[in-house]
């Protein structure tokens, strides 16, 4: 099996490229991977003679911490080329091939519930319109190509990511807290967070995220647009408790800023087709990113 993954050196890409290098796929004969990144992205129009058999798209440019507020134009102009590219690269030289993509749960929208089929539906989450709307155009992309080509792919709708190997200077809400948490009770800086601690968010751990990109590979008759879910969300209080008690520090210290951007309530996605999947417990999946973040900052020092 050939397979090519864009985004090689993300977060995803790295946890999925480890996993398919270990011989985790269901078939018999070899499989060959290649790579792109950022740094050559457009290299892959020199591969127009190789045949790939899946095609994983994880590319693009966004970053938590108000990146999304303080650059739409970059994140248009970038992701949207990203994606055109993409998607006229895999029309013009590899059609057989299946493609797996991510959306993005900040393109649902907050009046709707948020279940696969009202992906398209409604107004883009505040704050988030620029990214939200060039993903939801990817999938807008996709069965565009499906009805004229009948080109097969997979949609995927993540919650927020979490686990080892994670790029330290990353700001998803989750990488935050570790980082306030764990330097506070190290003598750092008191525990300053956004809003005021009742929004709710939910996790998936990468390995489960890795196993399931791995399902659609492996299972022609997976749903072709899923929500990376379990279907639970916890607050941001919750979440700090938690880490708190892992590392052994006072909760109680942590101080709330009300008046900081939070986004929305909540961003519950809607468990629709993963409700027998074992996902991984919170507090172990959060004890093995804790550790990581630990050993990596004592090895810099």
């Amino acid at each position: 099996m050939k397979i090519l993954i864009t985004g090689s050196t993300g977060f995803v890409g790295k946890h999925l490229i480890k996993t398919l290098k270990m011989g985790h796929l269901n078939f018999e004969e070899d499989h060959e991977i290649t790579e792109i990144n950022s740094t050559n992205f457009s290299s892959m129009w020199s591969l127009e003679k190789n045949s790939y058999d899946v095609i994983i798209h994880l590319a693009v440019k966004t970053a938590a911490g108000g990146y999304c507020q303080q650059h739409p134009g970059e994140q248009w102009i970038v992701n949207s080329s990203i994606n055109t590219d993409m998607l006229a690269y895999w029309t013009q030289y590899q059609q057989r091939a299946t493609m797996i993509t991510f959306g993005s749960s900040c393109s649902y929208s907050n009046n709707e519930v948020k279940s696969e089929d009202n992906y398209l539906k409604g107004e883009v989450e505040k704050g988030y319109e620029v990214y939200g709307n060039v993903k939801r155009n990817l999938l807008i992309g996709l069965n565009a190509l499906k009805s004229e080509f009948q080109m097969d792919s997979y949609y995927l709708i993540p919650s927020v990511f979490y686990g080892p190997e994670y790029d330290l200077e990353d700001k998803h809400f989750i990488f935050d807290l570790i980082r306030k948490i764990v330097s506070a009770k190290n003598g750092g800086d008191e525990v300053v967070l956004w809003g005021d601690g009742s929004q709710e968010r939910e996790l998936i751990y990468i390995d489960d995220a890795i196993d399931i990109i791995i399902a659609c590979i492996n299972n022609a008759d997976a749903p072709k647009m899923l929500n990376l879910s379990s279907g639970k969300t916890h607050t941001l209080k919750e979440y700090a408790q938690t880490i708190c008690d892992i590392v052994d520090y006072d909760y109680n210290l942590i101080k709330w800023d009300i008046n900081a951007f939070v986004g929305s309530k909540s961003k519950k996605l809607v468990n629709t087709h993963l409700k027998k999947y074992p996902f991984t417990p919170l507090k172990k999946g959060l004890k093995n990113t804790i550790k990581y973040y630990e050993n990596s900052i004592s090895s810099s020092k």
